[in-house]
């Protein structure tokens, strides 16, 4: 005669994922096994950031609880999608998909399936690090574009210390991400440098994660903040690296996708380089020397020139952090040469409407003065 039985939580053992069938860290914690003539068994699974399973089926289905954290459930041939706390997923017998965590976000479900003569699984191969990446970004992308996710994401910290704040994050914050005159990339790539030249720490790592969601590679990252060592100090530029680190990890981004120490540089224009090194020179040269050369030998003789950020964006990152930190001394050469490098008249305005929500009104109005005086000798 049968009876109940009970599985104490102290007998199970937490096993790891198996490599072949799981990228990254993944833990398991069986919860029971089949027990005829039932044939279904559960675990918890918990993935930490940018982990996943391998492509597979199940003979009879299976059903997924999301118990904690955020992730990303994919069928063949469908686009990902994003899965968190109390979501319920259903995966039909035979259908090839795959699910796991976030990039940044670790997720926790309750796995359900049967099995057919003793088996409720076949594995496939893995999901690439091609694969992951692109779905997330293809998913995460539509969902931007069709107003689901804002741009600034709003947490409970604002909505219970400042309830207007949270009213313009949702309003003008979140509509100025969207105006036409500058690209999300290029969007991105203002707000990094602006958050790296004034160290905000604590918002950098959401900025990164936009940044590479919105097309920015880890590669031109990786420049931004090697170049951004010259023009908003190393101490700030070590404070970038830590937060980039904790981020690529999380996605899953390897040495293989950063820029070499020494790459083959782009051409010099000579005659433009002579004519600004012999102006620094009579200007500074009995003044500091030292900067003078190095100005010269490493800044435009090797740093402009690294292939990895084009001339056009390492110049629209300059200008950005040249703003945010009110260096607007500075300014003039370099958004003259920002121009030289492509960017428009009109994208160069937006530059700093945008730096505005993230720099501060002062340090947009302050820029407006020199950008007026570079537009009007422009166009004489």
């Amino acid at each position: 005669m049968s009876t109940i039985s009970i599985t104490r939580n102290s007998s199970q053992v937490s096993r790891k994922g198996p490599e072949q069938f799981f990228a990254g860290s993944v833990r398991i914690d069986p919860l029971f096994e089949r027990n005829d003539p039932s044939h279904i068994s559960a675990a918890y699974v918990t993935f930490e950031p940018g982990s996943r399973s391998a492509w597979h089926t199940h003979p009879l289905g299976q059903a997924l609880i999301v118990t904690a954290g955020k992730g990303w459930v994919q069928r063949w041939g469908d686009k990902a999608q994003e899965i968190g706390p109390g979501d319920v997923v259903w995966i039909p017998p035979g259908q090839k998909h795959w699910h796991g965590a976030s990039p940044t976000t670790g997720m926790t479900h309750l796995a359900i399936q049967e099995a057919v003569d003793g088996k409720n699984v076949e594995w496939l191969e893995k999901v690439s690090d091609e694969q992951y990446v692109g779905a997330v970004r293809e998913t995460t992308m539509v969902e931007r574009k069709s107003g689901q996710l804002p741009a600034t994401s709003i947490g409970d910290d604002v909505r219970t210390v400042a309830p207007a704040l949270e009213k313009y994050l949702q309003g003008p914050v979140a509509e100025v991400w969207k105006r036409p005159a500058l690209s999300a990339r290029d969007r991105s790539l203002v707000t990094v440098a602006a958050l790296i030249a004034r160290n905000q720490a604590v918002e950098l790592p959401r900025y990164m994660n936009l940044a590479l969601d919105n097309g920015v590679k880890p590669s031109e990252i990786s420049e931004i903040i090697t170049h951004l060592a010259f023009y908003s100090g190393l101490p700030n530029a070590m404070s970038a690296v830590a937060t980039a680190k904790d981020v690529f990890g999380r996605r899953g981004i390897g040495p293989d996708q950063l820029p070499p120490a020494s790459p083959p540089l782009l051409p010099l224009d000579e005659a433009a380089e002579a004519q600004r090194a012999a102006s620094v020179q009579e200007q500074f040269g009995v003044v500091a020397p030292g900067i003078v050369q190095y100005t010269t030998d490493v800044l435009f003789r090797e740093l402009w020139l690294r292939p990895g950020l084009a001339p056009r964006d390492r110049s629209l990152v300059t200008v950005s952090a040249l703003i945010a930190s009110g260096q607007v001394a500075q300014v003039p050469y370099h958004l003259n040469r920002a121009m030289d490098n492509g960017l428009t008249r009109a994208e160069a305005a937006e530059v700093i409407t945008h730096l505005a929500f993230y720099a501060g009104w002062p340090s947009a109005f302050s820029a407006l003065p020199v950008a007026k005086d570079v537009f009007e000798k422009r166009a004489q």
